[in-house]
């Protein structure tokens, strides 16, 4: 036995990058190692663009996404192959998977929140889709990256800004370049700090304020008590009654999302994407962050009510 003042540090079962694509591209690259990587046809740009750029020799594939958000998954993961699936806005993801002799990826970015048990051979996320942070994603297990040298001008852009055009142009910036770095100080700060029981509970409460209080569309999910809501999401009839209601809210000073629209990858694959392309132009996000209260729901209620009564 030796007893000295130098031990080895130690670690936890969680590795944090930057970005949730970094922690995604570290497991591809450095993890995986597939020669074909499936995605869902709904899903966000940020997986599809990371394979595009960070791995172009890599067979990129697509598998179909319902109406109602289930997945048709192939009918097995070879070796060598990569399926990523995702938890979509804090709905667990109950599908069976397919029998995999690869590699599973587990998206559990719109879940921070939601008491869920991990399936994926690996499970990975963003944190900046549900906290207040300014970087931040990790691998649910301990690894030992070598982080990429970066300056990360787009995280200090978003704790230095003034409005919404610097929150924007921070995220131009990662469309643009992005490294696979470490978290920042202040994002871990706040992610250790962050009571995910108390966030879980407060956007329950405001999705389903919103749930019960608009009367314009029809809600797409409907959560259970473990979930943790990313977002309420309505479906609209048409393309021209969702764009007009998420412009006149805009005036309003409430500010909705799409989520997501169909990235050309996926519009050139051969997946049956009928059902993706329905939900990109019939889909409102509407915010119900931890951060805002009863009342704010509520005037999200009084605009679209307003909006309603116009016609």
């Amino acid at each position: 036995m030796i007893i000295g003042t130098k031990l080895p540090p130690e670690h936890t079962d969680v590795t944090y990058f930057n970005l949730g694509r970094s922690a995604f591209a570290y497991l591809v690259g450095f993890v995986a190692r597939p020669k074909k990587v499936y995605l869902p046809t709904f899903t966000c740009w940020s997986l599809v663009s990371t394979m595009v750029r960070r791995f172009p020799k890599i067979e990129m594939a697509f598998y179909t996404v319902r109406k109602d958000l289930t997945p048709e998954y192939p009918v097995g993961i070879e070796k060598d192959e990569l399926l990523v699936f995702i938890h979509y806005f804090g709905q667990e993801n109950r599908s069976v998977l397919p029998p995999s002799s690869g590699c599973i990826l587990e998206d559990v970015s719109h879940a921070l929140a939601s008491k869920i048990a991990f399936r994926g051979d690996y499970v990975f996320g963003s944190l900046r889709k549900m906290l207040k942070v300014g970087d931040g994603g990790f691998i649910q297990a301990y690894h030992n990256p070598i982080y990429e040298p970066s300056s990360k001008l787009d995280t200090w852009l978003r704790y230095e800004a003034a409005d919404w055009r610097d929150m924007r142009e921070a995220e131009n910036m990662i469309d643009r370049k992005w490294e696979m770095a470490d978290i920042s100080s202040q994002s871990l700060a706040v992610a250790l700090t962050s009571n995910l029981d108390l966030v879980r509970l407060k956007r329950q409460r405001n999705e389903r304020l919103l749930t019960e209080s608009l009367h314009v569309g029809r809600p797409l999910l409907a959560y259970r008590d473990h979930e943790g809501p990313l977002l309420h999401n309505r479906v609209f009839d048409s393309k021209e009654e969702r764009d007009s209601l998420r412009a006149f809210l805009a005036g309003k000073g409430v500010f909705t999302s799409i989520h997501w629209p169909t990235h050309e990858r996926v519009k050139e694959s051969r997946a049956n994407i009928d059902d993706t392309l329905w939900i990109a132009d019939h889909i409102l996000c509407f915010p119900v962050s931890q951060y805002y209260g009863a009342n704010d729901m509520e005037y999200v209620a009084t605009c679209v009510e307003e909006w309603h009564r116009r016609g």
